[in-house]
């Protein structure tokens, strides 16, 4: 390894580093959990990203930064930046160490504010990283390493901030959950669209999901009139005839998408 790297690599992890020995007495029992969904609190208008126990479905929210939210979403919708953003860099430096993170774990949640732990290895070491759990939920993804929560923390956890009402006849006929597309989210999904609604979730099997419509697709026209709100849609769909065929415009990751749908 040229000095360089170990430059950049020591000053990756200095003062952040825990060498001590952890016995398997002292270990937290811990609990896998996988990343769910990003939504917005509606009451602060803060992205949280919702953990889900891939045992047992218990989630985990944890309120983060606009940026990190960003850097999470673009993972998971897989979209490649042009020029590798900060934990895309991050990867690059730790794969091109040699390096290999284990896992990550969220450990504790002191006075509001949640804690976390990357386990690297280097070279035969076992190291443990401080992280802010946003950061580290970040570089999982992209490293595809798992992410763990303590048993304490899932019990201390916070309640899921309520989301506005979701739209029943736009759930059972077309078949997706929508909220509103605020300047929040716009930001988060870094879309130059300001409005309409936004694809929250899809159900299996409807007819939504038959014409590749996506969580994070955004709305934006019903039959040729604009839709700015969840509650426009929904009032749309309620005028429509059984059984109907509609067409939708959408923004998908950025692009212009026009989709004819048969509703039920």
């Amino acid at each position: 390894m040229t000095p360089y790297r170990v430059l950049i690599f020591a000053t990756l992890i200095s003062g952040l580093v825990n060498l001590s020995p952890i016995t398997a007495a002292e270990q937290p029992r811990t609990v896998e959990m996988k990343v769910s969904n990003l939504i917005i609190d509606p009451n602060t208008n803060t992205p949280v990203v919702l953990l889900e126990a891939v045992a047992d479905k218990q989630i985990l929210p944890i309120w983060i930064d606009v940026p990190e939210a960003r850097a999470i979403s673009l993972e998971i919708e897989q979209v490649k930046p042009p020029r590798p953003l900060t934990h895309d860099l991050i990867r690059n430096i730790l794969e091109g160490l040699g390096a290999t993170v284990q896992r990550v774990t969220i450990t504790d949640l002191r006075n509001s504010t949640y804690l976390a732990t990357i386990s690297l290895s280097f070279k035969g070491q076992q190291l443990q990283i401080d992280s802010r759990p946003s950061d580290a939920i970040a570089i999982a993804l992209r490293m595809k390493a798992p992410i763990y929560a303590t048993a304490q923390v899932l019990q201390m956890s916070k309640p899921v901030p309520t989301q506005a009402s979701r739209s029943e006849q736009t759930q059972k006929r077309l078949g997706v959950q929508t909220q509103d597309l605020t300047p929040e989210l716009a930001k988060l999904m870094d879309s130059q669209t300001q409005r309409g609604v936004i694809v929250a979730d899809v159900v299996a099997g409807s007819v939504a999901m038959k014409a590749n419509i996506q969580r994070g697709d955004i709305i934006t026209k019903l039959k040729d009139q604009p839709v700015h709100t969840a509650a426009e849609l929904e009032a749309s769909i309620q005028s429509l005839k059984s059984p109907s065929r509609i067409k939708l415009e959408l923004m998908k990751k950025g692009n212009p998408t026009t989709v004819d749908i048969d509703l039920p």
